[in-house]
């Protein structure tokens, strides 16, 4: 279990991890699961992501824990002790906790696919002041930056190119961006880490 980094922030938690395992293996690593649930995923794929973000909480909290989930699919514990965000792209897989704030964490690993959708998710003025489609960088991390925010305000947010806004920024190898919630001009500070494998953003509500 390659561990990539353990984030601290602000009493939160971020683990990253390169999944290597293979779907037995994986199995292994946890006391507890629920077969009925795992035997309704039919590809291997998703399987992987079930298992690996279930370890990954456990390598976190130092527990076995329980998820379940929201009508909008959002994860949470059975427990609750803990607010929680999990993501998963290629062979990475990334999970934050906090123990009352609202978390949200995106983790993509690099495709140029994303320049044939920004116009979906950035609005024209964004698009204009996020390099209109030129800067691959730019537009990764914008995108896992809405995702993220997503994750944390919910269906309010649904509509990312109207509900969001992102402000422009510079693309380093980490950073910090701000975002607002339109409808109520609520603002968010993300962070951001651009790795030669995966772009990754996290919010700490």
């Amino acid at each position: 279990m390659p561990i990539n980094n353990i984030i601290p922030f602000n009493d939160a938690r971020l683990l990253v991890w390169e999944v290597t395992e293979n779907i037995d293996e994986l199995k292994l690593l946890l006391r507890e699961l629920d077969e009925n649930e795992f035997e309704q995923i039919v590809s291997a794929k998703r399987k992987l992501e079930f298992l690996g973000i279930r370890v990954a909480l456990n390598e976190l909290l130092g527990e076995e824990v329980r998820i379940s989930y929201t009508e909008e699919r959002k994860p949470y514990l059975i427990n609750k002790k803990y607010e929680i965000s999990v993501s998963h792209s290629g062979k990475w897989i990334a999970v934050m906790i906090h123990p009352q704030r609202l978390v949200g964490v995106d983790i993509e690993i690099p495709t140029d696919k994303i320049q044939k959708i920004y116009t979906r998710f950035l609005s024209k003025t964004e698009q204009g002041e996020l390099s209109n489609g030129l800067d691959l960088k730019k537009l990764q991390i914008a995108w896992s930056a809405k995702e993220v925010l997503y994750k944390i305000i919910g269906k309010e947010a649904v509509d990312f190119a109207n509900q969001l806004r992102i402000f422009p920024f510079e693309v380093r190898d980490d950073g910090e961006i701000h975002a607002e919630h339109i409808p109520i001009k609520k603002t968010y500070q993300l962070h951001y880490i651009q790795h030669s494998e995966y772009t990754l953003v996290y919010c700490l509500s």
